[in-house]
């Protein structure tokens, strides 16, 4: 871009201001040269990783919202809390059961949220005979699916760099419908913010 036609319109502002104060006397601020234009460019860094949050599983699932969701009281709690990553176990024996179940919430947040959401989420990592049902109408992308062999129902989430990973009794009242598991998801990410 050529500059000189700009610099040269600066000059000629500059001599007017200077012969109009010549002739009345007063003081006036000589103009500034005109401004070139540079060219505008794109940004080329990556936004910004969401920050680590250390959230407790008390915070992340309280106690009387998880009884409320499998219908009973937990009996006990095995949880992992580091700076951008919550891992939270409940056992419990559901109503009219003999065996013991557990409900798992997993919460990642930080710089390496993306990386474990791409492992987890890869297709190839997943049973060929598994249906997945996708949450993308809920949330920014999301999959549902029941592991045949054991009977739980796994839930993957990913909303505004924050990952969700769910595991409960494919049978849970509370969480039988998508709507419902999204309702759930909408409430854990309102939490990590």
């Amino acid at each position: 871009m050529n500059d000189r036609p700009f610099l040269l319109l600066g000059l000629l502002v500059a001599l007017i201001a200077a012969s109009l104060t010549a002739c009345s006397g007063q003081s006036v601020a000589p103009a500034a040269p005109a401004a070139t234009v540079a060219p505008t460019t794109s940004p080329t860094e990556p936004p910004a990783a969401p920050t680590a949050l250390t959230i407790s599983c008390a915070e992340l699932v309280p106690a009387a919202e998880l009884e409320r969701i499998i219908g009973t009281q937990p009996a006990s709690l095995m949880d992992t809390v580091m700076p951008g990553w919550t891992a939270c176990t409940w056992f419990y024996t559901p109503p009219g059961a003999s065996q013991q179940a557990d409900f798992i919430v997993q919460a990642y947040t930080g710089e390496e949220t993306l990386v474990k959401w791409r492992m987890d989420t890869n297709p190839a990592n997943r049973k060929p005979d598994v249906v997945v049902n996708n949450l993308n109408a809920y949330v920014q992308e999301g999959y549902t699916w029941v592991i045949p062999d054991s009977q739980l129902r796994a839930v993957q989430a990913l909303q505004d760099g924050r990952y969700i990973f769910l595991r409960f009794p494919a049978n849970t009242l509370a969480l039988s419908s998508e709507a419902q598991i999204a309702d759930y998801l909408q409430t854990l990410f309102g939490r990590l913010k």
